[in-house]
This record gives structure tokens, C-alpha cells and sequence, in this order.
């Protein structure tokens, strides 16, 4: 039983690790297809796919199409919060270093504890409570606030985690009343209606840039599923940590691919929330450890 625990854990950790891996790719695809395609378009186009797939699990489930009356608020407000994270992750993504944008955007399993403990009352550790003050030290040195325009991106990616993390509270709070296939169906759906709503002007990608489209679409399945499937595999608590994996990606993309400059500022900034992840982490496993 040991064994097959062990072998869980490190299967888990494996797809979490192809999950970031997906979503840095999905990265590039927004950065690249970002210099002429609009911000709205691409979401369009990672939701799109997204719908089909969640559609189609819906369908082979044989599950039902409409959420309960009680959770159709929750389900709208989880919509509307990812719809915003989304479309803040890719606008940080386009104009700002990859690398810091997407360290920022890690910060969300911190807001999610914060907007669960506002949101459901779910209790917080003091770790945690130390967790979020750490990595929002982290983020000052990433953003290095000079009270210019160049902040801004910044601050968008920043409020992108915090979005995601009302999303990952507002999920945690419908665990056990709608399937997960459902909420990411009407989350998708939402935002495909909400992007033809909002786009104001439609720009005819060419061929390269279809491809960038569908590439933003399907890494961004692909990301969602191995994340799915890593935490079927394995606890949460056990693999989760793997996620920051995808601040490597992107900052080895950012030189490599880029030619983005991370200064010294921003690397101690990773590395301090990173510290505070791993912190939290260790803390939380060591505690399950004593409750088993």
C-alpha cells in the first residue's frame, strides 16, 4: 500500500509538472500571437476549446446540463471572477516579462486561502497567514513600485491571482454539490458569450496566427487536464507544490526564447515566494503527517 502511495505521488507529481509545463506553452502562444491579435480573442480561443472539452466529458458522463437552483449564484460569480483572472493574466502576459508575470499570477493559492476565509469562513493556519505576507514581499520586489506607468502590468498580473483565487474559493465552496466538468463547461461558455460581447474590434488572424490561437486553446486543455488527472492521482497537499515548476519554464522562455532581461529584483522576488509556497507546503504536510 506504502508503495502504491509512493508511486501515486510521483505519477502525480509527473502530470503536475507536464500541467505547468502546458500552460507555459500556452504562455508563449499568448506573447507571440499578443503583437497583433487582442487580448479578447485570445481568451475566446482558450475557452473555446476548453467548452468542447467539458462538453464532451459532460456527454460521455452522461451528466446533468443545468446546475442547481442553489448554485447558480456561485456558479456566475466563479464565471465572472475566472473570465476577469483570464483576461488580466493575458493582458499582464503581453506586456510585461514572462517570467514576472507568470510568478505573479503564482501567488493565487495564497488569495484563495485569504477569499476562502472571507468567502466560506474557512479556517487559516498562522503559516498561511505568514505564507501571504512573505509572498506578498515577494511581489513588491517584482513589481518595484516607482509610481509610473510601468507598474501597471504589474498590478494586472497581480489582480489576476487574486481573480483566480476567488474563482479556486468560490470552487472550493461548490466541492461535493455540481461535478467539475459542469463548472468548467458554464465558465467556458460564459466566457465565449462575454468575449463576442466585449470584442469591439475582430482582428483576421492569418495562418501563423490561427495556429498560436489553437495552440493557446489546446495547451490550455491540456494543462487543465493533467492538473485533473495529477490530483486524482495524488492528495493536493502532496503535489501541489510541483505547480511552481512553471515559473522555471517561463523564466528559461523569457531569456531563452524572448530575449527578456530578469533583473536581480525579480529573481529575489521569485525566490521569496517560492520560499513562502514551499514554507507553507512542508508546514501543512508535517501536520497531516501527526494527524495520520
Amino acid at each position: 500500500m506504502i508503495n502504491d502511495s509512493n508511486n501515486n505521488i510521483k505519477l502525480g507529481s509527473l502530470f503536475i509538472t507536464f500541467s505547468a509545463l502546458s500552460f507555459s506553452i500556452m504562455e508563449i502562444a499568448v506573447k507571440i500571437s499578443g503583437a497583433n491579435i487582442p487580448v479578447i480573442e485570445q481568451v475566446f480561443a482558450r475557452n473555446f476549446v476548453t467548452l468542447f472539452i467539458s462538453a464532451f466529458v459532460m456527454f460521455r458522463d452522461k451528466e446533468k446540463l443545468f446546475p442547481n437552483k442553489g448554485n447558480i449564484v456561485s456558479i456566475v460569480c466563479r464565471s465572472v471572477s475566472g473570465y476577469l483572472g483570464i483576461i488580466a493574466y493575458f493582458y499582464a502576459t503581453n506586456n510585461m516579462v514572462l517570467a514576472d508575470a507568470s510568478v505573479l499570477q503564482k501567488t493565487s493559492p495564497f488569495w484563495s486561502s485569504l477569499f476562502a476565509f472571507i468567502l466560506i469562513k474557512e479556517k487559516i493556519i498562522k503559516v498561511q497567514w505568514l505564507g501571504m505576507i512573505i509572498a506578498a514581499i515577494g511581489s513588491i520586489f517584482i513589481i518595484k513600485p516607482s509610481m509610473n506607468s510601468n507598474i501597471f502590468p504589474s498590478l494586472v498580473a497581480l489582480s489576476a491571482a487574486m481573480f483566480a483565487g476567488i474563482s479556486y474559493a468560490i470552487i472550493g465552496s461548490l466541492k461535493g454539490k455540481e461535478s467539475n466538468a459542469l463548472i468548467i463547461f458554464y465558465f467556458s461558455l460564459f466566457s465565449c458569450l462575454f468575449s463576442l460581447f466585449f470584442i469591439k474590434s475582430f482582428v483576421i488572424p492569418n495562418i501563423f496566427e490561427v495556429i498560436m490561437l489553437l495552440i493557446i486553446g489546446i495547451f490550455a486543455g491540456f494543462g487543465q487536464f493533467f492538473l485533473t488527472v495529477a490530483y486524482k492521482k495524488a492528495p493536493v497537499s502532496a503535489v501541489s507544490i510541483y505547480n511552481y515548476t512553471g515559473v522555471i519554464f517561463s523564466y528559461l522562455f523569457s531569456i531563452f526564447l524572448f530575449n527578456e532581461k530578469v533583473d536581480i529584483y525579480s529573481i529575489i522576488g521569485m525566490v521569496i515566494i517560492i520560499f513562502a509556497a514551499l514554507l507553507v507546503y512542508f508546514y501543512k504536510n508535517k501536520i497531516t503527517a501527526k494527524n495520520i
